[in-house]
């Protein structure tokens, strides 16, 4: 019995022993827990509940053009902010219908914010709003009033699709950049998207104590302190003033104008019309305004010059003429008679010159932008070499400049047609019409004014760009937009003067007399594109001078009709503010001006037939 006992005894002090070695080891879990694991989890809670961070916004960067002018500026907005561990639901109605604003939308704003860190609540607010609310201080606790920077745009400056526009931050946008933070004001399109790292700086902070009510008592230290650090400034390629004019010839039009330095890629202008004036998305955007940009059919808010795709129309024939050339499938002095038609399997398709060009070799068919003759040579050609050639000269990709959302434009292939119109259901026609910029091949103005480029300096170019520099603040040091040249490869000098020559010849007397700067040796090409909504879309591009390049051009108006006639005008007015600063008297036109309006063959009503082997090619060489 004494033995049991003894036993008994022994377990129940192990038992003790356990339970006290159980007891202290959850006692020693949760002293590491609390200071150790969850050390700066429990000291941001209690900062947050005793130190209040105010952060203090920088400058945001100027934007400026190549003569230093602002373009862009900064000045003072008032904001409204709450604390959220402080106002009441009671004071978020009050301040909420004060300031016209969705009450439940800032209640579960605030029910996900803790602590006495403010929230942004409202941008731009009035400034008689303002004071009423600091007049009535006490009616408001947890609502806190201070100063942001806002856009400012200076007299005559406009061009919103090159400067863009800014907004508060999303939550998605927010997940993307760790350094955006609830209610900061980010870059929504263009280059304020573009450099928006760069133009918003660093924020500061400065950290008050606060008392259990959340009144400031008296500053943390000093030297905890952030200063912010002032946006860095963008320097851009272009001269507000040729802009301007640029914007100016578009004025009354649909379209685009680019016009790059063939020397570097840097921008000269960038034109889309129509657009809208940044002011209205500057700072708190009107609901009108805003719908009224939304629903208008001319879209204002896309930018046609590098989001925008159209069939480049006749501008397109010098790729099929490069290709020709290289492949050796034609010489220069290929020749081909055209009636003004051309029949192509059951099917009659019209040049744009219905009396026809008569017997032109390639000089003549670029000058007088014949029909016929690019039909067949589009037909010797074949799709993969056209498309393998298209690519080459960086049609369907974007050229990569400095603006977001830039369209790709489109190169069909082989496989492109095939999952269209299914396998080997696509027809000559579609391949005839590739060669003269029709059909499904699209391309941005951009790209048109970057072919021009490739083709002035015989196959180098650059990355089209507005920045020309960027400076940070305080530093005086620049940093430049890289511009290393790129090269096409595989194609000769010598058909490169072929090309080069028969685009001198089109301003030199043909298709694109009209666009011809006097003094000024230069090249181009006209285009009109066909569209299924309306009257065709003009075309024009063009370099200068001839022999050592400065500058290429491209121009698109929509619906305009005959790039000759109305793309290239504006093109030359251009170059003459370009070359002299003026505009140049003409005397009237006493020639007949062409029509260059390219005809799309009807695709639809063609019968499936081979693409290659064609025996009417055979026939109709010359």
């Amino acid at each position: 019995m004494r033995e049991v006992n003894k036993q008994e005894l022994e377990q129940r002090r192990l038992i003790i022993i356990a339970v006290m070695l159980l007891f202290f080891g959850i006692l020693i879990y949760g002293f590491v827990s609390l200071q150790v694991s969850k050390k700066d989890f429990y000291a941001q809670k209690s900062l947050d509940n005793s130190v209040r961070k105010v952060t203090t916004l920088p400058v945001r960067g100027l934007i400026k053009d190549s003569k230093n002018k602002i373009l862009v500026d900064n000045n003072a907005s008032f904001y409204v902010a709450v604390i959220p561990k402080v106002i009441s639901d009671s004071t978020t109605r009050q301040l909420t219908s004060l300031l016209n604003l969705d009450s439940n939308e800032i209640e579960n704003i605030t029910r996900k914010q803790y602590g006495f860190r403010p929230v942004k609540i409202a941008h731009d607010v009035k400034y008689e709003t303002i004071i009423f609310l600091e007049e009535n201080r006490l009616k408001f606790p947890g609502v806190i009033t201070s100063l942001e920077p806002k856009r400012f745009y200076r007299e005559n400056i406009f061009s919103p699709h090159i400067f863009g526009s800014l907004g508060e931050v999303t939550a998605d946008e927010s997940r993307k950049n760790s350094s955006y933070e609830q209610g900061d004001i980010v870059g929504k399109t263009a280059l304020e998207k573009k450099y928006d790292l760069d133009l918003r700086g660093s924020k500061g902070a400065d950290f008050f104590l606060v008392d259990a009510s959340g009144r400031e008592l008296e500053i943390l230290n000093t030297d905890r302190n952030i200063n912010p650090i002032h946006g860095s400034n963008l320097h851009l390629y272009l001269d507000y003033s040729m802009q301007q004019f640029a914007e100016s010839l578009m004025v009354d039009h649909r379209g685009a104008l680019v016009a790059l330095d063939t020397r570097n890629g840097g921008v000269i202008a960038l034109v889309s019309k129509p657009d809208y004036d940044p002011r209205h998305l500057s700072g708190k955007i009107d609901s009108d305004v805003w719908n009224k940009l939304l629903t208008d059919e001319s879209h204002p808010l896309y930018s046609r010059s590098i989001q925008s795709v159209y069939p480049p129309g006749s501008t397109y024939k010098i790729v099929a003429a490069i290709a020709a050339l290289e492949e050796n499938i034609v010489t220069p002095d290929w020749k081909v008679t055209c009636p003004g038609y051309y029949k192509l399997g059951r099917k009659t398709i019209k040049c744009w010159n219905a009396t026809g060009h008569g017997t032109v070799d390639m000089y003549g068919a670029i000058k007088g932008s014949c029909n016929v003759y690019f039909y067949k040579l589009g037909l010797k050609i074949g799709l993969d070499l056209w498309a393998k050639y298209s690519s080459l000269f960086a049609f369907g990709t974007p050229t990569g400049i400095d603006l977001p959302n830039e369209s790709k434009g489109l190169v069909p292939t082989e496989a492109f047609f095939n999952k269209r119109y299914g396998l080997n259901g696509w027809t000559k026609g579609n391949l005839a019409n590739l060669a003269i910029g029709q059909g499904e091949l699209l391309a941005t103005p951009l790209q048109i004014a970057q072919f021009s480029m490739i083709i002035a300096n015989k196959g180098v170019y650059y990355k089209p760009h507005l920045l020309n520099y960027m400076v940070p603040q305080g530093s005086g040091s620049k940093t430049y937009f890289p511009t290393n040249a790129q090269y096409i490869t595989g194609i000769s000098d010598a058909n490169y003067d072929i090309v080069r020559e028969a685009m001198r010849q089109v301003v030199d007397g043909g298709t694109g007399w009209l666009g011809k700067v006097p003094g000024v040796e230069m090249a181009g090409k006209t285009g009109s594109a066909q569209n299924p909504h309306g009257d065709s879309h003009a075309w024009f591009m063009t370099f200068a001078p001839y022999k050592l390049p400065e500058i290429s051009v491209a121009v698109i108006i929509e619906n305009g009709g005959g790039g000759g006639a109305v793309a290239a005008p504006i093109a030359r007015k251009f170059m003459e503010k370009y070359f002299y600063n003026k505009l140049i008297p003409r005397p009237a036109p006493k020639k007949e001006e062409p029509d260059t309006v390219v005809a799309p063959i009807d695709i639809i009503n063609f019968e499936p037939i081979e693409i290659f082997n064609d025996p009417l090619l055979e026939i109709d060489q010359d």
